[in-house]
């Protein structure tokens, strides 16, 4: 059985205060009240006896005549008049003997036995002779005295007989009142039980439940009592805890879930620089800076964070700086969490931004306008020497003249062509695209697509292949568009296969129905260089050129790095989509996949 402090803590309180009173009362009454009582009564017997001694002495024939009505004159105090100097029960000397009662009583007291037979006077009070004390207080005297020349002894007899009754119905009476008192206390734990510890422990209970969330209980309230004033109040503490805790959790949920989707690392230290807190992205920049560190951590240039939260705790202002990590990029804050009016840190925040992508473009974007740059100036150098040649009448014949005008009319279709891929591109991403679809017969459309590659091909000892089913296979899209795709395409893959030192350079175009996917699929592949694994991720990117460094020993690579992502902006306008597959040194396939669209199955006013 579960009992509660405060519950017992009264109990033995109020039980305690009630015995020490009753104890106190006790005490007072048989110690000290008791004995004054029985002092005050002994006083007053010996007193009255000592009037009748008195008595005696002056006038002793007015005792003998009147001891009876002097021996009724007190009911607690009693005379014996004895003409004879001894003592016997039956003598028939005896004036007026002893009543039974009083005889019984005197004959068991040993200390009246030894000296009733004396003819002396004798003076016995037990509360002041320490010799014949009692568990009866009396007084016994005997007086000596002579009545018509007779010797005569009196006896005087008063005894607390009374009072030893009251005080056993007293002592009952006491008993009786421990028991009752007892019986009380019993009952006064078994409603302190039930009014005070039960509900103290039922509340405890329940604030264990609200400690546990559990708000499912509540408090039974019966009467207006204070108990009952503090169940209700904890009800309605418990409804508004759980309010609470409800809104603290969609709070909580809204958080985590800002905190899990928002592209912006979080990382939150206490003052102790130990991590508490992280989101997704926060963990993966931890993670790509702790393998960073272990394997750059003798470098001098590398970035300590560490180092940079001491400095943020000893001049508590945020700190902006920039991690450049294996093929990623990062901006990190940190900033510090300061109590409002102490001033005294309490963590860090450490936000980090993913800026890769950013950073990659804008080295795109650089590399770009320099391409674009060389691109547009090799032309225009030619432009304008074989412009002022022929001017300066250089070219001294109409055919020097005429093969001049010629490398003039190349270049400048090499400069417009790369200014349209640039405007496409441009028009494309912002969503200005038209297509012209018409029926096209892929079979012999590809077949005339590689035929136009045939002495570009020839010139660098590449083999052009076609594989392509016998059956005709028609599709609706734009020729003028998707000649930019496989002109980008297989211009491409001449090239790097070009590169290679291989005895077999093959380019090959396929082409596949699918028809239980509903596409058609067309791949061109090569055997040439590869793409490496770190720029696969990369290649579809505007201004993005793989492996630069080897492209520039190239004296005919050329290209702006916008061409494989002209490309796939055309196979999405498509409705298709483009992959690539490449093994580094081993070989490329660009694999096109276009959703089957047959004449009468489209509406050319979408278009």
């Amino acid at each position: 059985m579960q009992l509660n402090v405060v519950a017992i803590r009264i109990w033995l309180i109020t039980f305690g205060i009630t015995l020490l009173s009753f104890l106190i009362t006790t005490i007072y009454y048989g110690v000290f009240y008791s004995r004054e009582i029985k002092e005050n009564y002994m006083n007053e017997y010996e007193q009255v006896i000592e009037n009748v001694e008195s008595l005696s002495t002056k006038d002793p024939r007015f005792l003998l005549e009147n001891i009876e009505s002097i021996n009724g004159f007190h009911p607690q105090v009693n005379f014996a008049l004895l003409l004879d100097d001894t003592y016997t029960s039956n003598d028939d000397e005896w004036v007026l003997p002893f009543e039974e009662e009083e005889q019984k009583i005197i004959l068991e007291e040993p200390g009246i036995i030894d000296n009733i037979n004396s003819d002396e006077n004798i003076i016995i009070r037990t509360d002041k002779n320490k010799e014949y004390e009692s568990n009866l207080p009396y007084v016994f005297h005997i007086k000596s005295t002579t009545i018509d020349g007779e010797n005569a002894l009196l006896y005087s007899w008063a005894d607390l007989s009374f009072l030893v009754t009251l005080e056993k119905r007293i002592s009952y009476l006491l008993t009786g009142l421990i028991l009752a008192h007892l019986l009380a206390a019993f009952y006064y734990y078994l409603y302190l039980k039930r009014n005070v510890s039960e509900p103290i422990n039922a509340m405890t209970n329940i604030a264990f439940d609200y400690a546990r969330d559990d708000f499912s209980h509540q408090l039974p309230i019966s009467g207006r009592d204070d108990l009952s004033e503090l169940a209700m109040a904890m009800n309605k503490m418990g409804h508004s805890l759980e309010t609470n805790r409800m809104v603290v959790k969609q709070e909580k949920e809204l958080l985590s879930h800002i905190l899990d989707n928002v592209e912006t690392g979080i990382l939150y230290y206490d003052s102790d620089k130990t991590l508490l807190l992280s989101n997704p992205t926060g963990e993966i920049f931890l993670t790509h800076y702790q393998i960073e560190e272990a394997s750059q951590s003798k470098q001098s240039d590398f970035v300590d964070i560490e180092e940079k939260l001491k400095d943020v705790f000893s001049t508590k202002s945020p700190v902006e700086f920039t991690i450049e990590l294996k093929e990623t990029y990062y901006v990190v804050t940190i900033l510090p969490l300061l109590e409002r009016e102490s001033r005294e840190l309490r963590g860090f925040v450490v936000s980090t931004k993913d800026l890769t992508k950013e950073h990659r473009l804008d080295k795109m974007r650089v590399d770009f306008i320099n391409n674009i740059s060389h691109e547009l100036r090799t032309p225009l150098v030619m432009i304008q020497g074989y412009s002022e040649a022929i001017l300066d009448d250089v070219a001294e014949t109409i055919e020097e003249k005429k093969e001049m005008a010629k490398i003039i009319r190349d270049e400048s279709q090499r400069m417009n062509r790369m200014v349209n891929e640039m405007l496409d591109l441009s028009r494309m991403e912002a969503g200005y695209i038209e297509l012209q679809k018409t029926e096209v017969n892929l079979n012999t459309y590809l077949r005339n697509l590689l035929f136009r590659f045939d002495t570009m091909a020839g010139d660098v000892e590449v083999s052009l292949q076609m594989e392509a089913p016998k059956e005709t296979i028609y599709q609706i899209l734009d020729k003028d568009k998707m000649d930019q795709v496989f002109v980008n395409l297989v211009n491409n893959a001449i090239r790097h296969t070009s590169m290679t030192d291989k005895d077999e350079k093959v380019v090959t175009l396929q082409l596949l129905k699918e028809q239980e996917l509903n596409e058609i699929v067309m791949i061109v592949k090569d055997t040439g260089t590869g793409i490496p694994d770190e720029d696969l991720p990369y290649i579809f990117d505007r201004f993005f050129k793989a492996d630069k460094a080897r492209n520039n020993q190239i004296s005919k690579a050329k290209g702006t790095g916008i061409g494989l992502s002209l490309v796939k902006n055309i196979i999405e306008a498509h409705d298709g989509f483009i992959e690539v597959e490449s093994s580094f040194e081993e070989g490329s396939a660009f694999i096109i996949h276009i959703p089957i669209v047959e004449d009468g199955e489209y509406d050319a006013s979408e278009w």
